[in-house]
């Protein structure tokens, strides 16, 4: 529910959430999964860096055959593993490539070109947001690739799909002063750290702030509250005023409950929720002026990613998608269509 910035994927493909308190590393997650993931080729492009030809796709059963390994003297061809893998991976795989098809159609009608340049600048900014220490950053970015199951393959098509989608958004990012303000209190304005709780009702919300006259809003957040945090006590990253990765009406009970205290309790859709606010730390001293090149780059980042999961979903509908291959009926229909 309360993920902070970047846990998961919204567009195209899903990433896993994952738990982490760290900003800078939440960050780079969050840039991570702006894209869907690909198990193809990189999005619209060719190794010289030149618009790719979208080939049409065949109406043809492909070639099933192919040995994949020896298990005891015994061959296992790609026919006995196909349905499996369409199953554990089909629909993000087929989501991917239908995005690439049409990025890549997009970006040739834009006369836009994603150069080699691009892709390396997509995993310089990935490594960047990760650690300023460049072996900690590579080191984090191989625990991030293996737990999302990203190969080199895949890997570089994330990165070209970020890099074709942050092309065709780059017009459209403004830079204002709301938004410079904003990112300024992110960056440098005082930041406070709390537990949250989520409950089904008030009643439960009511039961749970009755027993925290006895016991610790951590251990009654493991037990029972229904958010993703509840494995951590429900813990959240350190957060800013004006953070917009986190719902407004949770920011300002996070801001108006006594450092120390835990808050009444907070209506959010058709839950309820409680904070506890363990401490604030001050702002940093810089002065606005000072930090206004580092503003306006985190400012346009930050409104780059919002434009490209939104192209993102524009491009992965399955609208106009013409599934001839059987074996994907089960990842691609409609739960309620069955």
């Amino acid at each position: 529910m309360f993920r902070g910035r970047g846990a998961s994927l919204p567009c195209a493909g899903r990433m896993e959430p994952i738990t982490c308190t760290s900003t800078s590393a939440v960050r780079a997650i969050g840039l991570l999964a702006a894209v869907a993931m690909s198990g193809c080729a990189a999005p619209g492009t060719s190794s010289a860096g030149v618009p790719a030809r979208v080939e049409p796709r065949s109406t043809t059963a492909p070639d099933t055959g192919g040995l994949v390994a020896m298990v005891d003297g015994k061959a296992v061809d790609f026919a006995a593993i196909r349905a499996a893998l369409v199953e554990s991976a089909g629909a993000t795989v087929l989501r991917d490539a239908i995005v690439d098809a049409r990025l890549a159609a997009r970006l040739a009608a834009g006369g836009v070109v994603v150069t080699a340049e691009a892709i390396e600048q997509e995993r310089a900014l990935l490594l960047g947001t990760l650690s300023p220490d460049a072996d900690r950053a590579e080191e984090l970015l191989r625990e991030i690739r293996l737990r999302q199951g990203l190969g080199e393959t895949r890997f570089r098509a994330l990165l070209a799909r970020n890099a074709g989608l942050r092309l065709l958004v780059a017009r459209g990012v403004r830079i204002d002063d709301e938004g410079m303000t904003n990112a300024f209190d992110v960056l440098h304005g005082p930041k406070r750290t709390a537990r949250i709780a989520v409950l089904a009702s008030l009643a439960d919300a009511e039961r749970f702030a009755a027993d925290r006259t006895t016991r610790s809003f951590a251990d009654l957040a493991v037990e029972r509250s229904l958010d993703e945090s509840a494995a951590r006590g429900g813990l959240l990253a350190p957060l800013a005023r004006r953070d917009p990765s986190y719902p407004e009406p949770l920011r300002a009970a996070i801001f108006a409950t006594t450092v120390g205290e835990t808050s009444a309790p907070v209506l959010d859709g058709a839950r309820y929720y409680l904070v506890e606010v363990l401490e604030e730390r001050p702002a940093d001293g810089t002065t606005p002026e000072e930090a206004r090149a580092e503003c306006a780059r985190m400012l346009r980042l930050s409104r780059e990613r919002l434009l490209m999961d939104a192209l993102a979903r524009e491009l992965g509908s399955m609208d106009g998608v013409t599934v001839f291959d059987r074996a994907f009926d089960a990842v691609t229909t409609p739960r309620g269509a069955r």
